[in-house]
Order: structure tokens, then sequence, then C-alpha cells
């Protein structure tokens, strides 16, 4: 899987990007009712133990996690046990934070379904649904699971996951500690970086055709850094290098300055 490709299966985007809405952004979810509406209907990542964790006020309230009203969510698991039924299945799943049930209803006309009956034991899955409980005990009805075909995004749904909860507990962090590139899949000057599929590797992108005049001879991960300051300076050293592994970007005057293409 590269990281292009949608992991959810349908439109996401957490707030360190521009993404087609549908997705968490933190700092969304205001006071207002149009707001609190706005954070129920977003798709928000989450651990097993964030899950777990959840509260209500009463039994009819809407569970919060982060005292942050959450609807859809979505997380990433590996099944441990599976129940197969005439009108559903239930997939016990485990994150490494928590384990818990999830049930999914068959449609004959879903293709989700077929994507059921296709998953197996020890396998990570995509989960997406809503937190059910029953006599105290939290579940998840998913109304989407599909096997996750890379363990890249395990790692990459764990560090949005982490990402949104810090947002959240610090929704007025201060903006030089806030990334202010969207990955628009352009660059300065109109650049076209489309065909590199890692969001990740686009913000990079994007940031070092925005550091990078006509006279510069080659922009380092620091810079980058400090363009990106939310992104951690170790995973730009190394997503820089697959970079020009990768044809994306090349060294310049030494090993730790590059320049696009």
């Amino acid at each position: 899987m590269s990281f292009g490709d949608n992991p959810y299966g349908q439109n996401y985007a957490t707030g360190g990007g521009a993404g087609g809405g549908g997705g968490f952004m933190a700092g969304s979810q205001g006071d207002s009712p149009s707001g609190k509406a706005s954070t129920r209907n977003t798709l928000r990542p989450v651990t097993i133990a964030q899950i777990r964790s959840a509260s209500q006020s009463h039994a009819d309230a809407d569970f919060k996690i982060d005292n942050v009203d959450v609807g859809q969510l979505t997380f990433v698991a590996v099944v441990r046990n599976i129940s197969r039924n005439a009108t559903n299945v239930s997939f016990n799943v485990e994150d490494g934070t928590g384990t818990i049930d999830v049930r999914q209803w068959l449609d004959s006309n879903s293709d989700d379904t077929g994507k059921a009956s296709e998953i197996q034991v020890n396998q990570y899955v995509r989960v997406l649904g809503t937190i059910k409980s029953f006599q105290g005990k939290k579940s998840i009805s998913s109304g989407h699971m599909r096997v996750v075909p890379d363990y890249n995004e395990v790692l990459f749904h764990k560090l949005e996951a982490v990402w949104v909860h810090l947002q959240l507990g610090n929704p007025s962090a201060p903006a030089q500690q806030q990334d202010n590139i969207m990955d628009s899949g352009a660059g300065a000057n109109g650049a076209d970086f489309s065909a590199i599929t890692s969001p990740v590797q686009r913000k990079i992108a994007q940031a070092i055709s925005m550091l990078a005049g006509p006279d510069s001879e080659g922009i380092t991960a620091k810079e980058v850094h400090g363009k990106l300051p939310s992104m951690p300076l170790a995973t730009i050293t190394k997503e820089i290098d697959e970079m020009v592994n990768n044809g994306f970007l090349y060294h310049s005057v030494d090993d730790e300055h590059v320049l696009l293409p």
C-alpha cells in the first residue's frame, strides 16, 4: 500500500493536511450546535483503549473521547477470533492497547458482505464503525471492514491517532508548532507532486519547494523540520532518503542537502 491510497474507504484528512472533507480536523469541534453536529459526522482515528475509555453522560448521549463527541471512528487491529452467523459476523480484535468485539451485519446487496467473508484470524483489518454499549460492555458496530494490505498502514494509523489525541489535548498550541503546509498535491510555482503518492512525502516536497530559491544549493532535513515542526526530524530524514532513492529528490552539494529535480 502506498500512503496515497485512501486507507479509510472514504475521504479523510487529519488537521495536518487539506484532504477532502469527512475526516477529523482537530480544533473543528466548536461549541455551537452546528459545530457539535460537524464533530459527530467526522471520521476519527482512535485506538481500542480510547474506545474502551469513551464515556456517556447518559444512556442516549453521544460517546465522548477526549471530551469531544465521537460518531464515526476508525482503527486498525489484528483479528483474534471470528464467529460467523446467518445475519452477522462477530470479530474479536486487538491493537496492542486492548481488545474489543466488532460486529458486522450481513447484507446480500453489500460489497462489504463479501469482504467480511475474506477476513481471516491473525489478519490486520481496517474498521470503520460506531461505539455501542450493552450492559456496560462496549463493542463496535461496523459498516465497513477490509484487510490491511501493508503493515505501513498500521504504523501510520497509530501516528494519526496519537496526533489527533494530542491536538485535542492542546487545541491552542502555539502557531509555530503547527504545520502551515497543506497537502494539496502542488508546490510553489505550480510544481506538480501528484506522482508522489505518500502524503508525508508530498508535504516534504512542498516544504522544499517553498524553501528553495532559484539559487539554492540545497535544503536540509532540519530546514524542512522548521516548516513542518509537528513531523519528527527522524521521520523527515528517513522520508528524504526514500525520496532520493525513488528519484523525487537528488543530493546537491553534499549528502545532507537535497533539491527537487
